[in-house]
């Protein structure tokens, strides 16, 4: 007697079924794994955008700080109390210094922090 069934599709369709929800899991777990370590990001952003950032008020929900600069390039960092799966945590956003105002470089060039927090 088979366990087949009369068409022999019994068992080996349970188990093609257990192979097919043991793949969705491991993808699933794949994707929430990518979804969780992509939280911490790197954008270059424009000097209008770096200048709304770096100027945005302190935030329950986002906070940004100014990290810093190096010869060309100035750097934020941009917290944001998102889930990391609709892009919260932790980006880095840069700009030129060739983008931002002569003013806002020469204090950068200074060691201040043009937006004081």
């Amino acid at each position: 007697m088979s366990l087949d069934g009369p068409h022999g599709r019994g068992m080996r369709s349970l188990k093609g079924w257990r192979h097919l929800l043991g793949v969705s899991i491991v993808v699933l777990l794949a994707v929430s794994v990518a979804a969780c370590c992509s939280s911490n990001r790197y954008r270059l952003v424009s000097g209008t955008e770096f200048q709304e950032l770096a100027g945005a008020a302190i935030g329950s929900a986002v906070h940004t700080r100014f990290i810093g600069a190096t010869g060309d390039r100035a750097y934020l960092s941009v917290w944001s109390a998102m889930p990391s799966s609709m892009g919260g945590g932790e980006d880095v956003c840069s700009c030129a210094l060739s983008d931002l105002p002569p003013e806002v470089v020469a204090q950068i060039r200074s060691g201040q922090n043009p937006w004081g927090k």
